[in-house]
């Protein structure tokens, strides 16, 4: 029988099946082209270049119930535009579920992407009709330049407590290069490291004592515009630290 004929009430039902059933999408938030002449004051206009959902592209009514569901889930993220004259393009993420990525890498990176006051990922934390702070899964790029190099994102980081899964992302040069690999990996475990030190701080601030909750890492790279997971058993043996440190549960520090 065709969706058409049935019900309308049982149709409504299978479009929000539809949009809350769809395995996790990977979402990416990109600053739009812009006068880049501005200071570092000011958020640029951004939008998210990933594909909808599936249910918003399937027919009309799907598209309307998609949206009512997403509004009513605080699914539809809205930021605050910064600069006079522009604006920023909402965008559906389902905050418990999708993956967002941030990519700083690429011809596509403007100025002050990483900015830790005014970046992607310091923009994505001032955005309503969403609740931000409870983003479970981020992709990171250019993680051993984070890991060593550059505080800017476990200052940011920081602001997201519930962060239950880092993905983080291989380039070509990493593959290539036995020495990148050790260094990639001591990189991700120091951004867990201090992901970790953040939290253990808010708590003892309030005067609580620290309690991880689940936690995982996974490595990996893109093919035809998603992930590509790498199996822990392909990058355990690229350093000494194995995958232990990989978890808001141990106290032994990897660098």
């Amino acid at each position: 029988m065709a969706i058409s004929l049935l019900p309308k009430e049982l149709r409504l039902q299978i479009w929000a099946n539809v949009y809350f059933n769809e395995p996790p999408r990977l979402v990416a938030l990109e600053t739009k082209p812009h006068d880049e002449g501005h200071d570092e004051q000011h958020f640029c206009p951004r939008y998210c270049p990933s594909p909808a959902p599936i249910a918003v592209n399937l027919c009309q009514e799907s598209r309307t119930e998609a949206l009512y569901q997403a509004t009513k889930a605080n699914h539809i993220v809205h930021l605050p535009a910064g600069l006079t004259g522009t604006s920023c393009d909402d965008f559906y993420f389902r905050v418990d579920t999708d993956i967002l990525l941030l990519q700083l890498h690429g011809s596509r990176v403007k100025h002050y992407d990483d900015s830790p006051e005014v970046g992607l990922l310091a923009h994505f934390l001032l955005a309503t009709g969403c609740h931000p702070t409870k983003l479970r899964t981020i992709a990171i790029t250019k993680v051993i330049l984070h890991g060593f190099r550059d505080g800017s994102l476990s200052n940011v980081l920081r602001g997201f407590p519930n962060i239950s899964r880092m993905v983080m992302m291989l380039t070509e040069d990493v593959w290539d290069n036995d020495a990148q690999k050790e260094l990639f990996v001591r990189a991700a475990a120091r951004i867990v490291r201090m992901y970790k030190l953040d939290l253990m701080n808010h708590a003892r601030a309030l005067g609580e004592t620290f309690k991880a909750h689940p936690f995982d890492v996974d490595f990996a790279t893109f093919r035809c515009g998603r992930l590509d997971i790498v199996p822990k058993d392909v990058w355990r043996d690229w350093s000494d630290g194995g995958d232990e440190w990989a978890t808001l549960d141990n106290s032994e520090p990897f660098w």
